[in-house]
């Protein structure tokens, strides 16, 4: 890597504000299950008049079509979701190592750290704790 011409301060104040930002991506994620089952309660069912599901008269009835629809949706969709966040926090932390490295004069671990950071996320819900490669 003896191509590598770094500039540690530059590369700083770049990884704070991805940093801040990247830290949004929680807010959103929060937000966006918030909003999914909002519209989810919000959609209503098809029922007939005076009726609703699982009781008598004047009950809310259950979710109907658009909230399975969203449910379902979400269930595709979380993953992905999942994916930005590690993607963003192994990109970041991969880069803070290789800069480290490279401003110790360690160019080997710095292009280890690089590697490293480009490799696969696993976002396999099934596996405890930290999921990477």
């Amino acid at each position: 890597m003896a191509g590598w011409d770094l500039d540690p301060q530059g590369i700083s104040g770049v990884l704070k504000t991805t940093g801040e930002f990247a830290g949004k991506i929680e807010t959103h994620t929060k937000a966006y299950g918030e909003h999914l089952q909002s519209a989810a309660t919000s959609a209503g069912t098809i029922a007939a008049e005076g009726e609703a599901r699982g009781g008598g008269k004047g009950e809310k009835p259950g979710g109907g079509l658009v909230a399975l629809a969203l449910s379902q949706f979400s269930e595709h969709t979380i993953n992905d979701l999942k994916f930005i966040a590690m993607r963003a926090g192994k990109s970041l932390n991969g880069a803070v190592d290789a800069t480290t490295a490279y401003t110790k004069g360690d160019l080997e671990m710095a292009a280890e750290s690089q590697r490293k950071a480009l490799g696969a996320v696993d976002v396999d819900p099934t596996k405890p704790g930290v999921q990477e490669r």
